[in-house]
């Protein structure tokens, strides 16, 4: 049986090899986040935090660019599992501030080992000049998806095109 030339990434376009390789790095950090019993976004949400403990959940919403309902439901996940506290600030009730509990602050040592491990794998991949050339890609890729709304990326998109970019 031949290959499906779709699935052949000499064939995607660099969006569809995109894709699946954030996906295929989804499914890679799920399974080290899963010896620490975390789950989907969880190493993210606690990374996060373990620089900016007690920040407002719509805060932390807003640096993993994720929707408010949705970080809702994670750090719900989160308590239950005893990864944080969620507390109403004391000045204005309407605000959700998040903290680490004990079991968070103790595990940190063992996934920023796992980060470092998984981004020293990446690392080997390439020399350092196309390390520094994937970089540079990579955050003009992320200022593109910071800048565009869905609503403009496509006009985004087709000025870049015309400037050459």
């Amino acid at each position: 049986m031949r290959p499906d030339p779709l699935l052949d990434p000499k064939t995607m376009t660099v969006g569809q090899l995109l894709t699946q390789i954030c996906r295929m790095n989804g499914h890679h950090l799920r399974s080290h986040m899963g010896h620490l019993g975390l789950h989907r976004g969880q190493g993210f949400a606690l990374l996060h935090l373990w620089h900016h403990d007690g920040i407002p959940q719509r805060e932390l919403a807003q640096a993993m660019h994720i929707r408010a309902a949705t970080v809702t439901n994670m750090l719900q996940r989160m308590e239950r599992a005893g990864w944080i506290a969620r507390q109403r600030d004391e000045d204005d009730q309407r605000v959700v501030r998040i903290f680490l509990t004990d079991k968070a602050k103790t595990v940190r040592r063992q996934a920023q080992a796992m980060f470092a491990e998984m981004e020293s794998e990446l690392c080997a991949l390439y020399t350092d000049s196309e390390r520094e050339t994937l970089r540079e890609l990579l955050l003009r890729l992320h200022r593109h998806f910071l800048e565009a709304t869905p609503s403009d990326s496509r006009q985004t998109l087709s000025r870049r095109r015309e400037r050459g970019r």
